[in-house]
């Protein structure tokens, strides 16, 4: 019986062996079958439903509320014939100045704008001829004193010259029974009228030199768009201002490109028979942007906002009514230039259509074609 149990116990040691073994092994796995079993699943499509609805393109830009077109103003010559010359009365910064009105007072004597390009440098006396005293005629003219267009400082232009000081309360400078114009009793500027924007004078002053400076007479909206923005843009689109408390106020697009530029602060050119100043050359920009102008349906009521910034929104565009439109990102071009979305049938299967695309806007596109339909699922990705 001995020799049967050695068998018997030899077996059983080999049979757990073998288990153990088996165990062991089950639980071990080569290299390649772990780097397999950490393989990322089959990757799944990400899709969107074809949805139908209006689209509208919008623009949106910063922009500052401003006065432009700072002009300095400078006393040059001599306002009528006292010897001391003192600021009898001085401008008010904010009120607005029109063609004809008097700016300021020395010594009792008005001192008056005109619209004009070549600045006042000498006293108009009887029989004076040049642009100055066209451009003198052209202004009475358009205020209503007579039709003067002959270019000389003759008996009918000084007739008008009278009955515009005395309409504004002043008698005009004589010599000889001849009405004159003192040199410093008129100031010429491109346009008016004008908005007293800084005044470095006051009443009791001597009159000479600076005395301020003027810009336009009504705020508008300076901003620029990058050119890939500016190309959807035209002047006389409709735009909505966004400002610092909330309101919303209608605007217009004034100008885009270059005619928006922001006016120039440069002096009122020399006249034809005095010496040419050398012009400052304006900046250039180097930026890929394009200055834009703006105007408020309501420029009084923006003036409040003077030098404070705005929100600027312009519609460039907008479908007919409800339309296909599908993710930008559905979209795929070919190298040909057609255009196509990867749409997902029930069974899973997945099929190209092709497509027109029309207009974007907040990430959709707008997209037409046979073969597709709203509800549709577009492919837009995989996970």
């Amino acid at each position: 019986m001995r020799p049967r149990r050695v068998t018997l116990v030899v077996v059983g040691v080999a049979l757990a062996t073998g288990a153990a073994g088996w165990v062991v092994g089950s639980q071990i796995t080569s290299p390649a079958d772990a780097a397999a079993a950490h393989q990322p699943p089959p990757a799944s499509l990400i899709t969107v439903a074809v949805a139908k609805q209006a689209l509208a393109s919008t623009i949106t830009a910063q922009g500052t509320i401003s006065y432009t077109g700072a002009t300095p103003l400078t006393l040059t010559g001599t306002v009528g014939g006292a010897t001391t010359q003192l600021v009898t009365r001085a401008p008010s910064a904010g009120t607005t100045v029109g063609s004809g009105q008097r700016l300021l007072e020395v010594s009792g004597r008005p001192v008056f704008l005109l619209p004009g390009q070549v600045p006042m440098y000498r006293t108009l006396s009887d029989g004076a001829k040049g642009d100055d005293v066209k451009q003198l005629q052209q202004a009475l003219t358009a205020l209503g004193y007579g039709h003067l267009t002959n270019g000389t400082f003759d008996v009918a232009t000084q007739i008008q010259v009278k009955r515009w000081y005395e309409h504004a309360g002043y008698e005009p400078q004589a010599e000889a029974d001849k009405t004159t114009v003192p040199s410093g009793e008129i100031l010429f500027l491109p346009a008016l009228p004008v908005r007293v924007d800084t005044v470095t004078i006051r009443a009791g002053a001597t009159a000479s030199g600076p005395i301020g400076t003027v810009t336009n007479s009504t705020v508008d909206i300076q901003s620029t768009l990058p050119s890939a923005d500016a190309q959807f843009v035209r002047a006389g689109m409709s735009a909505t201002l966004t400002l610092p408390d909330g309101t919303t106020m209608p605007a217009r697009v004034d100008a885009i490109g270059k005619d928006a530029a922001p006016p120039p602060t440069d002096q009122p050119a020399q006249p034809s028979n005095q010496p040419q100043q050398q012009q400052q050359q304006q900046p250039q920009s180097t930026s890929d942007a394009a200055p834009m102008r703006l105007t408020a349906q309501d420029p009084a009521a923006l003036a409040a906002y003077a030098n404070n910034a705005a929100k600027i929104d312009i519609e460039v565009g907008k479908t007919n009514g409800d339309v296909l439109v599908v993710p930008v990102a559905a979209v795929a071009t070919s190298q040909d230039g057609a255009t196509r979305v990867q749409v997902q049938r029930a069974d899973g299967q997945v099929r190209d259509v092709p497509v027109r695309v029309g207009l974007t806007s907040n990430g959709l596109v707008e997209v037409s074609g046979a073969g597709l339909a709203e509800g549709d699922r577009v492919v837009v990705g995989s996970k």
